[in-house]
């Protein structure tokens, strides 16, 4: 009866357009006021709390009710959501010198800056000394260190330099007192030195040049659980200070560098590793940017949620780790791991913002177990195990059908942190909504931050996860038994409603318990098994480098650039792209930069080039098209001049057929009739078809393309012609197009 008694206020609340005023269906609505973030992504998760409330005024158009008020919610939560700032990763870039300066948790790879005027001192010979503090992180790995944005090099004493020297050219001056092009006489001005905590020790070692230069200094000088550097400026002559005091973004301001740098930070609780304790930090590992790794770290910092081990299921905890840890192929035909993040969270930020990071970066909501443990749930498609059918599960639905023209947004961009671009926020490719895009309009697109994402592929991946399910064409909010309490560990279930409403649907709000947990309400719409991954053209060209414009004809040019068709093995087949090699570059910092367009235009995209491997090479491009290739070295802000155009024809199989088994060509009454039969090679394809009036292959025209594959009778006529006698040629080609022999001429007269 009493089952009966709220399927009945609640099916009155669907259809009047005021507000039921009985008991049990105000717990019924409030408890969507109240609901947390259980069974929905990240980013849908932190705005919807505060739309619910909002949905008795706005939901008019639904007819003020719980259900249409679900369906609003699932379209309009990123358009009507309270503007909350996402941690600016690039204001952790620079060095700021503030009595309040923020402090920052880091975890995973991250580009910092930090905290100077901790200390800044001269030494007895003159020279500066200042620290920058980065974080509350033990710094791991070999870190790459930036001096005002630029990359340097640090001496570890084997060159001849004393260690902790910064090698890099512009770092250094010659003994005419200028700054280091080349030569013999290189000196150097600035020293880099890394502080870190460590596993076993609270505050990090202080190298003995600081310790000898500042004797002096307090026993208690510690600066305990921080990872900071410390840097050195030599005092030199007069004549040299302008060329070692041109700085601008040192955190003193007389002329020092500002430092920033990229390393992977703090331990993790990995328990895929043998002999890792979640409950002791001392046998944690170095991480990889494994977001579900991050979560449970971030979970268990104490200055994160300061949860114990005991309420986190590790074991769902290392199987949404082993899911990010798979890989797809990027738009270069490259593997990409599919989940990684980085970030670095601000004291001013709440904790559950924080968290809201690292899950963004996955798509990925909360869940609980039976035991109340959690453990998060990444965007990754697994087929239900739950089914809602309207016969048994569902007591109402509220269903929705938007028509073009009435969707508020053409698809999503994410603004992510981009390396290319000195880790500086880029919006990615936009993924555009195939049921709302019209290319003839100016788009509307969803702009989401994403800041714990570095890698472009992954970004759209997430844009598209994001444009799914925020943009998706039909929406239905179920009013569920008793049933609905297992979805809230779900992302989808099996829908059996009616023809259009039946399949796999995604769970896209906070599923919502009546008071006493007798009837549950949630929405959905369609869920794809492509969700999370991309279709062949789906990713998009990602953001171009910025123009170097400061033209520097010292620098070298790339040397003995070799470009060749590279073929790529992928889900779809063979495909193809423009492969560069080079000679390794004059200068250490130099770095290589290719271009490519199709021939004769200048709609140019970039290669991704590793210099290390001294290799570069384009995205996949379509088999048998022309390209123009250019190249140029950039240092810094200095560039050289784009080299001549170079063209490619690119073949993802560069392997002509072998020669024909036979061919022949007869004469009949106004056609000839053709046969060949071809080899028994694997690149074997086509036959091309000539025609000529002489004797001449250069003269013949092609008339045909047959495909015939390998060790197979092939034919064709040739209708429709005069009186005469025809000359004919059969070419075998391979399926990117390249030709073998060609065979003939063979006669045919018409009659």
């Amino acid at each position: 009866m009493r089952v009966m008694r709220t399927v009945l206020l609640c099916t009155t609340l669907v259809v009047s357009p005021t507000l039921v005023q009985a008991d049990p269906v105000s717990a019924f609505v409030a408890g969507f006021t109240a609901s947390g973030a259980a069974g929905v992504s990240a980013t849908v998760a932190g705005t919807i709390g505060g739309l619910t409330g909002a949905a008795f005024a706005i939901g008019s158009f639904f007819g003020q009710t719980l259900l249409g008020s679900l369906l609003l919610n699932v379209g309009l939560a990123y358009l009507m959501r309270p503007e909350v700032e996402a941690p600016e990763i690039e204001r952790a870039q620079v060095n700021v010198r503030l009595p309040d300066a923020p402090r920052y948790q880091l975890g995973g790879p991250v580009k910092i800056g930090g905290a100077g005027g901790i200390f800044a001192e001269y030494d007895g010979e003159g020279s500066f000394w200042y620290i920058v503090v980065h974080g509350d992180a033990e710094m791991l790995g070999e870190p790459q260190y930036f001096l005002d944005g630029i990359p340097i090099e640090i001496s570890d004493g084997s060159d001849g330099f004393p260690v902790g020297s910064v090698t890099t050219d512009i770092f250094c001056f010659n003994g005419d007192k200028e700054v280091y092009t080349g030569g013999s006489d290189k000196r150097e001005s600035t020293y880099v030195f890394p502080v870190t905590p460590t596993a076993g020790q609270v505050s990090g070692a202080l190298p003995s040049q600081f310790t000898s230069a500042f004797p002096d200094l307090p026993e208690d000088f510690f600066l305990a659980g921080v990872c900071y550097t410390i840097v050195k400026v030599r005092d030199v002559s007069t004549e040299a200070k302008p060329v070692v005091w041109r700085w601008r973004q040192g955190p003193i301001g007389i002329g020092e560098p500002g430092v920033t740098v990229y390393a992977n930070f703090s331990r993790v609780p990995d328990v895929r590793v043998e002999g890792v304790d979640p409950a002791d930090p001392s046998t944690w590992v170095a991480g990889d940017g494994n977001p579900a790794i991050l979560w449970a770290w971030w979970r268990l910092n104490q200055f994160g949620r300061a949860r114990s081990a005991g309420d986190i299921n590790w074991t769902k905890v290392a199987e949404a780790a082993d899911i990010c840890d798979l890989t797809v192929t990027d738009r270069s035909g490259d593997p990409v791991t599919l989940y990684r993040c980085g970030v670095a969270i601000p004291d001013s930020m709440t904790r559950q913002e924080g968290e809201a990071e690292i899950l963004k970066s996955m798509d990925a909501f909360v869940a609980y177990d039976d035991e109340g443990r959690a453990y998060p749930v990444p965007g990754w498609y697994e087929a239900p195990t739950l089914t809602f059918t309207a016969e048994r599960d569902l007591f109402t639905v509220a269903t929705q059908s938007v028509d073009d023209g009435e969707q508020p947004m053409d698809g999503v961009v994410v603004r992510y942190i981009s390396p290319d671009h000195d880790y500086t926020k880029q919006p990615c490719a936009p993924w555009k909504n195939p049921d709302f895009y019209d290319e003839s309009r100016e788009p509307n697109y969803l702009f989401v931050d994403i800041l714990g994402c570095q890698n472009h592929n992954q970004a759209v991946r997430l844009a598209k996860a994001i444009g799914g399910r925020e943009q998706a064409l039909r929406k239905a909010a179920l009013g569920a038994t008793i049933k609905g309490i297992l979805a809230t560990r779900e992302r989808a279930i099996q829908l059996e409603y009616d023809a259009v409403f039946t399949g796999v649907h995604e769970i896209a709000t906070p599923v919502t318990q009546q008071a006493d947990g007798m009837a549950c309400a949630f929405a959905v719409v369609p869920l794809a098994e492509d969700r999370w991954t991309l279709g062949e053209g789906e990713e998009g060209a990602p953001p171009v480098p910025t123009p170097t414009l400061n033209i520097d004809n010292s620098l070298t040019p790339p040397q003995n650039v070799v470009l060749t068709s590279e073929s790529v093995a992928t889900d779809n087949g063979a495909s193809v792209r423009i492969a560069a090699t080079f000679d390794a570059p004059a200068r250490g910092g130099d770095v290589f930069r290719f271009r490519y367009a199709p021939a004769g235009t200048i709609e140019y995209e970039y290669f991704s080039v590793d210099m290390d491997r001294l290799y570069g090479n384009s995205a996949l491009v379509s088999d048998g098209a022309t390209f123009d290739v250019q190249w140029k070295t950039v240092n810094g802000d200095r560039g050289t001049d784009w080299s001549d155009v170079e063209q490619i024809t690119v073949t993802a199989n560069a392997t002509p057929p072998d020669d024909l088994s036979s061919a022949s060509a007869t004469g009949d009454v106004g056609e000839a009739v053709l046969a060949w039969t071809t080899a028994n090679d694997p690149n074997q394809h086509a036959v091309q078809v000539r025609r000529g009036t002489t004797a001449t292959f250069a003269a013949a025209t092609l008339i045909s393309t047959v495909i015939t594959p390998a060790n197979t009778e092939g034919g064709a006529t040739d209708a429709g012609l005069s009186a005469d006698t025809y000359y004919y040629w059969f070419t075998p080609i391979n399926g990117s197009g390249v030709p073998g022999n060609d065979d003939g001429p063979f006669a045919a007269t018409v009659t």
